[in-house]
């Protein structure tokens, strides 16, 4: 690919030589003038693809000049750039309202950056081919890792919606356990209540356990008395029989009669 061609017109030599290290650099062919007309001339034979143009020239006025190149059939389209030592910023704004105007102006001094910056904005950068190449390697390395990060993202964004799903789950899961536990310790609580019931109940039965103890001894005792007490009345019921019968046969034992009143009354009173 060859080098793009830029034109310099320009008395000062000190910018000339500081115009031409800043785009040589920056692999531009420059071919140089210190005068209006011979740039012009050299303009019409090379054909530049930019031309730099000092307003201080001393056989023209770099604005003239500039119309000059915009006015011939041949260089009408190629981009001036004009610089200048005595301009003021004023002076350059007014000349961009004219319908012949340049296309980038720059007060001197200037740095080589800012001119490079300039010229790049015009026409670009100038690469070899093999810089192209390497540049186009390049590219190519890059999209096929912008294709592999496309897929990186996508798997991690798959792996996200995954994780967020789990996540969800887990949420769920801990919700249902929460509500669990609160149940759990629901019943602990209602526990613990049945718990105190149950020895309350456990109380009252041992207690009427003992209560039917004593009740079944006094029971038992009040059985053998009235045991004892069926014995007496029947010893004097047969008494009595014993006492009619003596009575109607008209022997009674005086003595007897009292001993069988006595065992009688005896047996009353103990009952």
């Amino acid at each position: 690919m060859p080098s793009k061609k830029i034109l310099l017109i320009d008395n000062d030599i000190e910018y000339q030589a500081l115009v031409s290290d800043a785009l040589e650099t920056a692999n531009f062919r420059i071919n140089t003038a210190l005068d209006g007309e011979s740039g012009f001339q050299l303009a019409r034979k090379d054909m530049p693809d930019l031309v730099i143009i000092s307003v201080e020239l001393q056989d023209s006025n770099g604005y003239l000049l500039s119309k000059r190149f915009r006015e011939d059939e041949d260089l009408k389209k190629v981009p001036i750039i004009l610089i200048s030592r005595d301009a003021k910023p004023k002076d350059f704004e007014q000349h961009r309202k004219l319908k012949i105007r340049a296309d980038e102006y720059i007060l001197k001094p200037f740095s080589g950056e800012v001119l490079l910056s300039k010229v790049q904005n015009l026409i670009g950068f100038h690469i070899t081919e093999k810089e192209f190449e390497l540049m186009q390697d390049h590219l190519n390395s890059m999209i096929q890792e912008k294709i592999l990060l496309d897929d990186k993202i996508s798997t991690l964004e798959k792996e996200n919606s995954d994780l967020s799903t789990q996540q969800k789950e887990n949420r769920r899961v801990q919700e249902r356990e929460a509500q669990l536990v609160k149940q759990l310790n629901e019943s602990k609580e209602h526990t613990k209540v049945v718990d105190k019931w149950l020895t309350e109940a456990n109380d009252n039965v041992e207690r009427l356990q003992k209560e039917n103890e004593r009740l079944r001894k006094e029971s038992a005792a009040a059985k053998a008395d009235l045991e004892g007490f069926r014995r007496q009345i029947g010893e004097l019921n047969t008494a009595l029989v014993e006492l009619q019968g003596k009575l109607k046969g008209g022997s009674v034992d005086v003595e007897r009669i009292k001993g069988l009143l006595g065992r009688a009354t005896g047996a009353l009173s103990r009952e």
